[in-house]
C-alpha cells in the first residue's frame, strides 16, 4: 500500500482520538498500518530492490540512477500524502498539528523500518516479522489497472471518514 493511502488511514482511524491524546493516535496510526496492509492492495515497484521476493536476502542495490528514482518516488508518495490529510483535516491548533503529524508518521514508520531492515538491522527483525504476517500475500502490483482502482476506492472511503 502507498505511503499516502496509509497516512490517509491513519488520520481517518484515529480522528476519533484526536482530541485525547496525541501518543494514542500515534501507536492507533501504526496499528492501522499493519490492519490495512492485509487488505489486497497495488504497490509502486522498487527498481532498486534487488531479490525483491526473498525476504532475508533483499537488498539495495547499486543502481545510483534507480536509488534515486525510488528515493523519489517514496518522497513524492510521502508528501502527497502529507498534503492530503493536511488539506482534508486543516488543522488549524497545535494540537490539531500534533494529531495529524503523529498520525501520518505512525501510518507510515513501518515501511520506513522495512526499509532498514533491508540493511540487516537485527534489532528491527521482530518488526519485520511482524510486518510479514499481516501484509497479503494477494499482490497487485502487476495489476495496475485493477491495483490502483481498488486503493483510490480505500481512500475515497477513508477520506469519507476524515472529512
Amino acid at each position: 500500500m502507498t505511503l499516502t493511502t496509509h497516512s490517509i488511514i491513519a488520520a481517518a482511524v484515529t480522528k476519533p482520538l484526536a482530541a485525547m491524546n496525541p501518543m494514542l493516535a500515534f501507536v492507533i496510526a501504526i496499528v492501522s498500518h499493519y490492519l490495512s496492509d492485509a487488505i489486497p492492495h497495488w504497490d509502486y515497484p522498487l527498481k532498486s530492490i534487488e531479490n525483491p521476493e526473498d525476504k532475508e536476502n533483499r537488498t539495495w542495490g547499486s543502481n545510483r540512477k534507480a536509488i534515486i528514482r525510488d528515493v523519489s518516488s517514496m518522497a513524492f508518495d510521502g508528501m502527497l500524502g502529507i498534503a492530503i490529510v493536511v488539506i482534508a483535516v486543516r488543522p488549524a491548533t497545535a494540537h490539531e498539528w500534533i494529531w495529524v503529524i503523529a498520525a501520518i508518521i505512525g501510518g507510515s514508520l513501518p515501511d520506513f523500518l522495512q526499509g532498514l531492515y533491508i540493511f540487516k538491522l537485527k534489532f528491527l527483525r521482530h518488526h519485520q516479522w511482524l510486518h510479514d504476517i499481516f501484509h497479503t500475500n494477494i499482490r497487485l502490483g502487476p495489476y495496475p489497472l485493477v491495483g490502483i482502482p481498488f486503493q483510490l476506492v480505500i481512500v475515497a472511503i477513508a477520506l469519507y471518514f476524515l472529512i
